[in-house]
């Protein structure tokens, strides 16, 4: 991680591009690893619901950027917007920059300039940025229209929230890598009685995963996960 970031931004260790439900978004995928191989340097901007898998994907593409060598940073902006905008001084030379959830700067001119300043120079110098939002540049609530035509540089991409299945997918995949095996049964359960954001939904796997390993239960049935999380 950029160590100049004032905050202790970690990156999930469970999310990585290789766990994500790919759906059909296949060529995104296939940009992401581009840009974390160098061999793309195009802009890319991500919009779509909560819950859709943005930050899943930033996250994991700063994870392969810097499994490949990369100097790399991920910034949630919801987390940093009531700070001073002086942060994103020296990110110019950070190899690879994810900005997640740009609507929170919209509306506050300082963070807006000091972002479009920081897109210029890192155009000049070919080093990627790529943005999240829950909507497109164009209903972004800007108010600095050269910000908005350079968000609209580079590829864009819409991403639905999972459906069922693929949730389901989610958890078992999930599962497996903390060598639980996740009875069919618990997976519908969860999914009908709990949120189904999937960073929830994580945390709810990672408590049965404690509660597997002090229980030496490595199958999670449907009365052991009503009995942990009820």
């Amino acid at each position: 991680m950029n160590t100049q970031l004032p905050l202790a931004v970690q990156l999930s260790p469970e999310l990585s591009l290789g766990d994500f439900i790919t759906g059909n978004n296949a060529q995104l995928l296939d940009r992401l690893e581009q840009l974390a191989r160098e061999q793309s340097r195009d802009n890319l901007y991500l919009s779509g619901p909560e819950a859709s898998g943005k930050s899943h994907l930033l996250m994991g593409l700063c994870a392969r950027g810097q499994e490949q060598g990369l100097n790399c940073a991920y910034l949630p902006l919801g987390e940093v917007s009531s700070l001073s905008p002086d942060i994103l001084q020296g990110m110019e030379e950070t190899d690879l920059l994810a900005m997640d959830d740009v609507q929170c700067i919209a509306g506050h001119r300082d963070w807006e300039e000091a972002l479009f300043v920081l897109f210029n120079q890192r155009q000049a110098s070919s080093r990627p940025l790529v943005f999240s939002a829950d909507q497109g540049p164009a209903q972004l609530p800007l108010e600095l229209p050269d910000l908005r035509s350079r968000l609209c540089w580079g590829g864009s991409y819409h991403l639905h929230p999972l459906d069922d299945a693929g949730l389901g997918e989610l958890l078992r995949l999930q599962a497996r890598k903390r060598g639980l095996d996740m009875d069919e049964a618990a997976i519908r359960w969860l999914l009908s009685r709990h949120n189904r954001d999937p960073r929830q939904l994580l945390d709810k796997l990672e408590n049965l995963d404690r509660a597997a390993l002090a229980a030496k239960k490595p199958r999670l049935t449907l009365p052991f996960v009503q009995a942990h999380l009820n």
